[in-house]
């Protein structure tokens, strides 16, 4: 049966950051730690653990930390607190996450398909941005087009009209 222990040992060992708890100037606050995670696709994981770390955690809180809370299989829960690094080496490794502005240029500015975007990595996804931004643009694109149509449907009235 697992304990607190062994649930503040995984959070330390799989890389959560404890969130300060203060509260006018006082260090510690409540009676619980809270820890954050955030994932390479932007989902922010959240969990506490108690101060009194030896109580045992019940059958349903475990299963309910481990699907809600920390998103983890119970195999992989015991193999971060044992410090077993075979899992480990099954996981994919962390890649870093492409900022949610870029995405939403590479969508509704480049016309790229979510699909496509979603295999890109960062690097890529930069490098398709840049590609769009220094391209050679034909006469008459960007936000002024229908200025500068308006500016050609006058200049050749006016030629007509010199005639």
């Amino acid at each position: 049966m697992a304990t607190f222990e062994d649930l503040r040992a995984y959070v330390l060992r799989d890389g959560w950051n404890e969130e300060p708890g203060l509260a006018r100037g006082r260090a510690r606050t409540g009676d619980h730690r809270h820890y954050r995670k955030e994932l390479v696709d932007g989902t922010i994981l959240r969990t506490k653990v108690p101060h009194g770390l030896r109580d045992d955690i019940g059958a349903d809180l475990f299963r309910h930390i481990l699907r809600d809370q920390l998103r983890v299989t119970e195999e992989r829960f015991w193999a971060v607190v044992r410090g077993s690094t075979a899992e480990a080496a099954l996981l994919p490794p962390e890649t870093e996450a492409i900022p949610g502005w870029l995405v939403e240029r590479l969508l509704l500015t480049v016309g790229l398909p979510e699909a496509d975007v979603r295999l890109m990595t960062a690097d890529e996804a930069r490098a398709a941005w840049e590609a769009h931004r220094t391209r050679p643009r034909s006469i008459g694109a960007g936000a002024d087009d229908a200025a500068d149509a308006a500016d050609a449907e006058a200049a050749l009235r006016e030629r007509w009209r010199s005639r």
